[in-house]
């Protein structure tokens, strides 16, 4: 019993959507829906994308102690970098879209 238990949560797991590919899927639709300007509907505003996601992950952690919180916004700083180094080096690579490892 134990073992088929895991066996289905592991399977769960397997099939379980990336959370930034879901992330990147709700801002297209949002400003497709909602579009900055009639004039550039394509455009996206990434200071209100910004904003989001900085309210998302203060409230995501408000409940955590300073040092916590702390630890969070420079692993989140660090991960920033890191795949912006990535996106550029695909970029140059002509290699578009999200392409970055999940």
């Amino acid at each position: 019993m134990v073992d088929e238990k895991m066996a289905d949560e592991q399977g769960d797991d397997e099939e379980r959507p990336c959370l930034h590919c879901l992330i990147v899927e709700v801002v297209d639709s949002f400003f497709a829906e909602y579009p900055v300007s009639a004039e550039a509907p394509d455009i996206i505003d990434t200071d209100e994308v910004i904003t989001a996601l900085a309210k998302t992950v203060a409230e995501l952690t408000c409940g955590q102690d300073a040092a916590t919180r702390q630890n969070i916004i420079e692993q989140l700083n660090r991960g920033i970098m890191e795949y912006d180094a990535e996106y550029r080096q695909q970029d140059e690579l002509g290699q578009a879209g999200s392409h970055a490892r999940h």
